[in-house]
């Protein structure tokens, strides 16, 4: 999977063959036709693979690489909403910073020139977590944290936007930059977003602070 995930990311769909796969993965074409029919079985696997787990990552409000207690991920932690976007944004910047993140990128283009086959895959790796994020922000409106008026849809399209392109018109060369001053860029956006949106940071803590377990 993560050969066919390699090679999609470099030449696209229409690039992409079993034939490559099988020896950019050095193996013989026969083991992967006993797991995957054809390449789009194959690589719908490998998007899935990736996205389940960033999927994984926004329900339980968890970092697999965090250097933490255990704790108990059945239920998420309640957060305030700035720190839910923050966390959102910084997985979003991970994934498309990863090792396949071209695939990501790749994946929104190839879904326009294959609808039929990539829908399933949209389905799961955009339009699921996109509505997650929205009931994530009206929460916050209906709990009055942002004002009446404001507007899910443009907050995390500002949000997404901005992520999204500063990456991607980054050149290779200066990523490590992109890197190194990541932290400071994904605060400072999305703390403008939110100001700009008329949020109310006080009243967003003392609400996490109701909900929050006795001890924590």
């Amino acid at each position: 999977r993560l050969a066919a995930l390699e090679l999609f990311g470099k030449r696209g769909f229409s690039g992409l063959t079993i034939d490559e796969v099988a020896a950019t993965a050095k193996i013989g074409k026969s083991s992967i036709y006993l797991r995957w029919p054809d390449k789009q079985t194959l690589l719908a696997d490998a998007l899935r693979g990736i996205q389940g787990a960033d999927l994984a990552q926004a329900a339980t409000g968890t970092d697999d690489d965090a250097d933490e207690q255990p704790q108990d991920r059945s239920t998420p932690q309640p957060q305030t909403l700035r720190d839910y976007l923050l966390a959102h944004v910084h997985r979003r910047a991970d994934l498309y910073l990863g090792p396949y993140g071209l695939a990501m990128l790749r994946l929104y283009v190839e879904a326009r020139a294959y609808p039929e086959l990539f829908g399933a895959i949209r389905e799961q790796a955009i339009s699921r977590l996109v509505l997650d994020e929205r009931e994530r922000v009206t929460q916050a409106v209906r709990a009055g944290v942002l004002p009446p008026d404001a507007a899910p849809v443009r907050i995390l399209d500002a949000v997404e936007g901005a992520i999204f392109m500063h990456l991607l018109v980054t050149p290779p060369e200066l990523l490590d930059r992109v890197r190194a001053g990541l932290d400071d860029y994904v605060e400072r956006m999305v703390d403008d977003q939110l100001r700009a949106a008329g949020y109310d940071a006080q009243a967003d803590a003392e609400r996490v602070r109701r909900l929050s377990p006795p001890g924590s």
